[in-house]
């Protein structure tokens, strides 16, 4: 899958019909603030997914949301210097549209969007909007497919998934955003759909579904005794009952952790502005220090609980403690008496019966001798000898668990002095969280203007507003997941009893007993299936985005280790060779890593949809400066088969990385095309529309 060219015709700050082409490699795209950048970009998206991001007005340009519905798209989308022609040659109509010319190896499709306006009391009004698909063949021309509308849209979701357009589509300021991998986030989408993690997910419901379906059918027989009837009918209530409220307490789960990516976002944004004031240098020093704390401190405390559980599951052999001791002193008599029978299997025997002599003693075991006597008339005793067999693995088991079952009490005793230490630390941290918000809270702004000061006061009390509701959203989170494990518990036991008493049911035939344990047993595999296919999933990601970073690593020292995708914290990082997590990443080494991840995700989906997806990134180093920008640009363009890369051109400010760059266009095989963009000069500003110039190609 590659793209050709793009026809851009009065869309933003295009003015008439623009036409772009694409080098089957590398494409980069350079221009200065507000020349068109962004809005090629969009374009792109525009006639992809329908969809445009409008840009926060209050912002410095790089907040905002991405708009989907077309006719919210229609109030801002026209073209201004085509607007203002339009309306003073008093013209009927006008049209904004967007042509993607795509090479799908064996044909050609072209994917185009418009929407069409008409005028009514001096001004132009949303009037309809069209979408088409139509593929050709490349070796004769003739049409393979001509769709419009939903057709058309159901047809370009097969050669692009939904859910992987923020990562082929890039947008270097979301980066955080698509990286989340909460339940329901970009990341989570992507790796679900790619995985066809649907698929087992429809096999659980099913099996879930099945096991309803067979208690009901049992339900429904009648049983003789009356007070069984009811008991069987109020579990069944029960377990309605339970799972109406697991998918209830699902539903706020999944709300919470939307909240939680989606206030986990605005606090990063709102962070990043007020770092860069030097007032609060100090606050964010020690608010880094004390997350590191805090992430240790419950790393420890999970420890702790695991070993706790894992001490209360040993502790029913201490209970025991004396019948294991009586029965050691049982088998230690029997020993003594020589009366453990020997583990001799009856198949042993008949092949030593069958060899004519014992292959243990050399005894002659033909027919008619002692030794053959003896043999057979140890056939019958193969049982006893099992049960010998039995009794030396028992009295193994518990002579090597012995002493760690007479430990069980200190180490529960050692296991629960540690959490309360914990405890305490947790205590005092919280106490430093305090502490750490009057910090915030308390901080003298310093600044040129009181305009730049209220700005900054207003940053501040955003991101106090937005903490406030971020924790609110992960306690939301953790109190939902805590419920669900208790109802899932208190489920999975009436369940079994609802189980016991159908199996006990002598009403019941065996057919029925039957498939009431084993749509049980089908249920138990498929949940055990969905977790395989899961864990692969994001074991195949992982491997794929560390195949590109060891790329990247190798002529970056800085780079180092092997990236994590770790579900259970949702969080992406590195480790070192030990396994432990590397901290202080800096900008330009955790860009680095989510280009590898964004790598590794289309390479699976390449692998999985059979498509090559194009990279389309804009402003992908926009935080970055120096080396980090060079070799981030470098390392985009080895990354992907086919590279569209729209920067930031800084020439203005004498940069020197934007020379490097400017050089590397230049210098590099990679690089097939380089255009560069700039406003047409105009009275009115808003009149000015972007204009293009090809610089290499």
């Amino acid at each position: 899958m590659e793209f050709k060219s793009i026809t851009i015709t009065n869309f933003l700050s295009y003015y008439d019909v623009n036409e772009i082409e694409f080098a089957p490699t590398t494409t980069i795209f350079i221009g200065q603030n507000n020349t068109g950048k962004s809005k090629l970009f969009d374009a792109i998206n525009f006639a992809l997914y329908s969809r445009v991001f409008l840009t926060d007005p209050t912002s410095d340009g790089t907040n905002g949301k991405w708009i989907s519905d077309i006719k919210e798209i229609s109030t801002f989308v026209v073209n201004n210097h085509k607007l203002n022609e339009a309306l003073a040659a008093n013209d009927d109509s006008l049209k904004v549209a967007v042509s993607l010319l795509i090479d799908n190896q064996t044909s050609f499709i072209t994917v185009e969007r418009s929407i069409e306006f008409k005028k009514s009391e001096e001004k132009y009004v949303y009037a309809t909007n069209n979408f088409s698909v139509t593929e050709l063949d490349k070796l004769d021309g003739h049409v393979i497919a001509n769709d419009v509308g939903e057709a058309a849209e159901d047809r370009l979701s097969i050669y692009f998934a939904p859910s992987i357009k923020d990562f082929f589509l890039f947008q270097g300021e979301s980066a955080n955003r698509i990286m989340q991998l909460q339940k329901g986030g970009n990341f989570s989408r992507a790796v679900k759909e790619i995985a066809r993690l649907s698929v087992f997910e429809d096999a659980k419901d099913f099996a879930e579904s099945y096991v309803g379906t067979v208690h009901n059918r049992i339900t429904r027989k009648q049983n003789k005794n009356k007070e069984q009837k009811e008991q069987q009918e109020k579990l069944q209530s029960s377990i309605e009952t339970k799972k109406k409220q697991l998918e209830e307490y699902d539903d706020k789960k999944d709300e919470a952790d939307k909240n939680v990516a989606e206030y986990t976002d605005k606090v990063e944004e709102l962070e990043e502005e007020l770092s860069k004031l030097k007032e609060f240098e100090d606050y964010f020093k020690q608010k880094k220090t004390f997350e590191d704390k805090m992430k240790r401190i419950k790393s420890e405390l999970n420890e702790a609980n695991s070993e706790k559980s894992d001490i209360a599951e040993d502790a029913v052999f201490y209970k025991i403690r004396e019948k294991i001791a009586e029965f050691k002193d049982f088998y230690s008599k029997l020993e003594e008496k020589g009366e453990v029978p020997p583990s001799i299997s009856a198949a042993e025997i008949n092949k030593a019966l069958n060899a004519k002599v014992c292959p243990i003693c050399g005894a002659d075991l033909h027919e008619g001798t002692s030794g053959c006597e003896y043999a057979k008339s140890r056939l019958p005793k193969c049982d006893t000898d099992k049960l010998g067999s039995y009794l030396r693995d028992l009295n193994s088991t518990f002579g090597n668990a012995n002493e760690d079952i007479q430990r069980i009490p200190q180490n529960l005793e050692d296991i629960l002095e540690r959490k309360r230490q914990l405890e305490q630390k947790r205590t005092r941290l919280l106490q430093e969280k305090e502490e750490l918000q009057g910090i915030l809270d308390n901080t003298k702004i310093n600044a040129d203007t009181e305009e730049k000061k209220k700005k900054a006061d207003e940053v501040r009390q955003s991101l106090i507003r937005y903490t406030a509701l971020l924790e609110k959203a992960k306690s939301d989170s953790s109190k939902n997941e805590g419920s669900i494990n208790v109802l899932n518990k208190e489920l999975r036991n009436l369940q079994h009893d609802f189980k016991m008493l159908v199996v006990d049911d002598d009403d019941i035939d065996d057919r029925d007993k039957i498939l009431t344990i084993y749509a049980e047993k089908l249920k138990n595999a498929m949940n055990k299936l969905y977790t395989l296919a899961h864990d692969t999933a994001y074991n195949e990601v992982q491997e794929k985005a560390n195949e590109y970073y060891k790329e990247m690593t190798k002529e970056n020292a800085a780079l180092v280790g092997d990236i994590k995708i770790d579900t259970s914290t949702s969080e992406i990082y590195t480790v070192d060779e030990q396994g432990y997590r590397i901290r202080n990443i800096n900008q330009g080494n955790r860009i680095s890593i989510q280009l590898a991840v964004i790598a590794g995700i289309l390479t699976v989906a390449q692998e999985q949809f059979d498509q090559q997806y194009p990279f389309v990134t804009d402003a992908p180093v926009s935080t970055l400066g120096g080396d980090n920008k060079l070799s981030t640009v470098e390392t985009m363009i080895n990354c992907f088969e086919q590279s569209i890369i729209i920067i930031k051109d800084d020439t203005s400010t004498k940069n020197k990385t934007n020379d490097e760059i400017r050089k590397l266009i230049k210098e590099s095989d990679n690089v097939g095309l380089a255009y560069e963009l700039s406003l047409s000069k105009a009275e009115n500003i808003s009149d000015q529309y972007t204009t293009y110039k090809k610089i290499k190609g």
